[in-house]
């Protein structure tokens, strides 16, 4: 009866190994500034040992974003660029090795409240061309949340504009989980296999 039992509680400790929960995390750029104009530090919402987070404004040509402290759309932000035409800003999340992310939503918001024409998109960039993309949009007053169902092991990166000075990024929400390794899927069908066998077993002798 002992090692009957060892069987299926190995089999149960494997397929708990999948279940490990996920790190939900949220970049929201107030908890790191609060005066406008601020830099925003290159990697700002790295996760230690999970994720890596990195910015890119190619109108001034750095690795970071400015912060304002409110006005967009009621909220403080993060914005690229130097004026409204041709700006953009990206945005890429890039998960450790062993390690997915997936991007839950975020936040865009208009420059005092005014309504500027924009557009976004996210891309996994573990495969071709872009994902999804918004199209010409407009926001105004009371901001954009952006939905997102996206998850990648390779990263995943949000791109908006033309407008990215007067519309701003916030409350970048994501999380990060673990990628089982093909031994552990080795493991976990075999764990199947042997709780199988285990049942058949004890139907047999009940018959």
């Amino acid at each position: 009866m002992k090692s009957m039992l060892k069987k299926p509680l190995f089999a149960l400790a494997v397929a708990a190994s999948f279940a490990v929960p996920a790190q939900a995390d949220e970049i929201r750029f107030e908890t790191g500034y609060t005066t406008n104009w601020e830099e925003i530090s290159p990697s700002f919402g790295s996760v230690a040992g999970l994720l890596d987070v990195t910015y890119l404004d190619p109108q001034r040509g750095t690795s970071s974003f400015r912060f304002w402290a409110g006005d967009y759309s009621g909220r403080p932000a993060a914005f690229a660029g130097t004026t409204d035409g041709g700006s953009t800003g990206f945005i890429t999340l890039t998960p450790t090795a062993g390690n997915k992310v997936s991007l839950v939503s975020f936040f865009l918001g208009s420059y005092v409240n005014a309504n500027r024409g924009t557009s976004y998109f996210i891309d996994d960039l573990a495969t071709p061309g872009v994902d999804f993309a918004s199209g010409a949009i407009t926001v105004g007053a009371p901001g954009l949340t952006v939905t997102s169902g996206i998850s990648s092991a390779t990263g995943i990166r949000i791109g908006f504009g033309p407008n990215a000075y007067n519309v701003g990024i916030n409350n970048i929400n994501f999380s990060v989980t673990p990628v089982p390794e093909p031994e552990s899927f080795a493991l976990f069908f075999a764990g199947l296999g042997l709780m199988g066998a285990v049942a058949r077993r004890r139907t047999k002798r009940a018959a």
